[in-house]
């Protein structure tokens, strides 16, 4: 078990509408998945062990594709009054069912379109230009990345993972979670009309609330199809994403041309603050973050967590737009259904879901993880 201590910007104005959508975007992409999946016991896909698999995964990042996914969460959280209605609004993957249409053709050309009633939300990046439009609001929000690519040139010295060869990453991931993850290769299944294996990762530890997580990968490209998480409690998935169509052909380059629509108001953003931390930045406007790594186990400690400043740095970034539905009104409620605990920790608020625990203490910290309860109480000692 490590810890990791870190500081992280609380909020600025400039990285909030990116948020959402760029890590929606980048778990989509590298991790795109379906609806219910049949086994296929005629399957007629040669024998792959879970490491085979593993290099697969690893080699099919630049598989050009394009296709429907759906999504779907039920993982235990209270109804939130924000999340209604919103079905193309990032803030509806929390829960619920979203479609969304995928075209990807490298990692610097690729489009998600996330459609709701009547509504249609859109990330599109071609080369070195990003734009985010609500077609709700009618509001277009673009940023290059060029300063991105600086930042990451300003490290040459850092060698990226990526680099070393597939089969040393298969096995180095195999034996990083051996010892705590039983991992099989699960039959064959079809998806979206395509023959996939299914690969299972299940935590040893009975105490994760994730019971497993089940990968369906491509048999012919090695591009996961879809990804189920169970809870440890049984039943249907508490999260599942995947493909319900999907093609392997190189998508029309048009699809990624973007034009902002008459009438729409246009704003730029700034996304260096996703490569580096500003230097100068403000104290009080950071929280102090232990990560205490444990694998399935790992819980995030944020300390100095203060609701009211919360609220009101969401109120004041959100002035203005619904973009994102009553943020401050969504955490508010979360927290109204939160229960009073004590212990030798001290006295807070707990919370437990299908898949993740909050416990929310009245020294100011604020701990999170995919554990039960009594995890993050014995943590907080």
């Amino acid at each position: 078990m490590a810890t990791r201590t870190f500081r992280s910007a609380f909020f600025s104005s400039s990285k909030l509408p990116w948020t959402v959508p760029l890590t929606i975007a980048s778990v989509v992409l590298a991790t795109a998945v379906a609806v219910p999946m049949i086994a296929d016991a005629d399957s007629e896909l040669p024998e792959r062990s879970a490491g085979e698999l593993l290099v697969g995964l690893a080699e099919s990042g630049d598989v050009p594709l394009a296709g429907t996914i759906v999504h779907s969460a039920d993982v235990g959280i209270p109804e939130l009054p924000s999340m209604a209605g919103a079905t193309s609004s990032p803030l509806a993957l929390l829960s619920g069912a979203t479609s969304a249409r995928v075209w990807f053709s490298d990692e610097s050309t690729y489009r998600l379109a996330l459609y709701g009633d009547l509504a249609e939300t859109d990330l599109i990046r071609q080369g070195d230009d990003v734009w985010y439009w609500n077609s709700d609001q009618n509001v277009v929000m673009h940023q290059t990345v060029a300063e991105l690519e600086d930042a990451k040139e300003q490290h040459p010295d850092r060698k990226p993972m990526a680099e070393l060869p597939t089969n040393v990453l298969a096995e180095l991931a195999l034996r990083f979670v051996e010892p705590t993850t039983d991992i099989e290769v699960d039959g064959t299944a079809t998806v979206a009309g395509r023959a996939a294996y299914e690969l299972v990762a299940s935590p040893k530890d009975d105490r994760s609330l994730i019971g497993s997580v089940r990968v369906a990968i491509d048999g012919e490209y090695g591009v996961p199809l879809r990804v189920r998480i169970f809870s440890a409690d049984g039943g249907d998935p508490a999260v599942e994403v995947g493909f319900t169509s999907v093609s392997f052909d190189e998508p029309d380059q048009s699809v990624f041309e973007f034009t902002p629509p008459p009438g729409a108001t246009v704003e730029e953003f700034d996304l260096g603050w996703l490569a580096a931390h500003p230097e100068g930045e403000p104290a009080e406007e950071e929280l102090d973050a232990e990560l205490i790594e444990d694998q399935w186990m790992s819980v995030l400690v944020v300390s100095g967590f203060d609701l009211d400043s919360l609220t009101a740095h969401i109120d004041d970034l959100m002035a203005g737009t619904d973009e994102f539905g009553d943020l401050s009104g969504l955490v508010e409620a979360f927290m109204a259904e939160m229960q009073p605990v004590s212990g030798a920790y001290g006295t807070g608020l707990g919370f437990e879901s299908r898949l993740f625990s909050a416990l929310w203490l009245n020294d100011g910290r604020l701990l999170l993880g995919a554990v039960g309860l009594d995890v993050l109480e014995e943590k907080a000692m």
